[in-house]
């Protein structure tokens, strides 16, 4: 961990029902970090077998993502690690549960979960983080009203076989302050009957209707404002890291659905009035959607995870 870096290990409340879940939450004091008000939350495999964040793939990441970022968040869903709850048939208290970390950054303050955490316990959380230069070294830790997180602008919701499932269920415009993009990393498309039975259909809705709108998006920008990127709102992206031998899913379905998803954008592109050009259609629905295939690697990533940082990495800090 950089020497700028406080883990907080704590239980946050899900908004759903108030069970608590276990979370490492990591703040980075470093300016270059906190300049850039870039967030990561991690979102873990299928808990009845084992998921959780513990695992190979959010250890690599967290190493690799978080000295960059001004705050992360490894969070376990109801039913993983020592979070409370179990599991659901759909996966939609999990969407509870991930929106519930969204709440917490866009509200800038940290929320502990009152039957897991004292005042006694906040105050000294507050004292470490002053120490490390979390805050102004004049400060009054009593007279602060909760535990202060740094302000976001860009959210990566990093999610892993199922966690990447409960990352697409999220909906970027709910949380447009805090600029939410996707990287779903081994995405279990070939499975998703299993983990979430009949609501399959509204989470690859829900992933197809990103990236078409976020195409149509980047078309306007580019025709209307084509150098105002840096200063035009947020248009979330979306990227897909998996490996050619993947445990669940074939590359053959892989690339038979991400075909789908890219002819969605296109003809959302082509329904715009006025027509956008073939070639600027193309270049919009690239920026929408990017595709990373790993040769040889399977779902574990056993020994490649460091093929997944280096996608995300190049993807998002381009």
């Amino acid at each position: 961990m950089p020497a700028d870096s406080l883990d907080i290990p704590c239980f946050l409340p899900s908004r759903l029902d108030g069970r608590a879940l276990e979370a490492l939450v990591t703040v980075n004091a470093a300016p270059a970090a906190a300049a850039r008000g870039r967030a990561v939350v991690y979102v873990h495999p299928y808990p009845p077998l084992g998921g959780q964040f513990r695992n190979n793939v959010v250890h690599e990441l967290r190493s690799r993502l978080d000295r960059r970022a001004a705050v992360s968040v490894a969070l376990n869903l109801r039913g993983a690690g020592s979070s409370e709850g179990k599991t659901s048939w759909t996966g939609l208290a999990e969407h509870e549960d991930l929106c519930s970390v969204l709440d917490m950054l866009r509200s800038r303050r940290l929320l502990l979960h009152p039957r897991h955490h004292t005042s006694a316990d906040r105050r000294l959380l507050l004292l470490r983080m002053q120490a490390r230069g979390h805050l102004p070294p004049d400060a009054d830790v009593d007279c602060l009203d909760g535990v202060p997180l740094p302000p976001i602008a860009h959210t990566l919701l990093c999610g892993y076989s199922y966690g990447s499932v409960i990352a697409a269920s999220v909906c970027a415009a709910d949380y447009a302050a805090l600029g939410v993009d996707y990287a779903y990393i081994s995405f279990p498309y070939s499975v998703l009957w299993v983990l979430v039975l009949h609501k399959r259909s509204w989470y690859l809705g829900r992933i197809a209707a990103t990236v078409a709108d976020a195409a149509v998006a980047f078309a306007a920008r580019q025709a209307l404002h084509p150098d105002a990127a840096g200063a035009a709102p947020h248009i979330p992206r979306s990227l897909f890291v998996s490996g050619t031998s993947d445990t669940f899913t074939s590359l053959s379905a892989y690339n038979k659905w991400w075909e789908l998803l890219q002819a969605r954008a296109i003809l959302a592109l082509q329904a715009v009035q006025p027509p956008v050009a073939p070639d600027a259609a193309i270049h919009a629905a690239e920026k929408a959607l990017t595709l990373v295939r790993v040769q040889n690697a399977d779902h574990a990533w056993m020994r490649r995870e460091g093929e997944i940082s280096d996608a995300i990495e190049g993807w998002w800090w381009q």
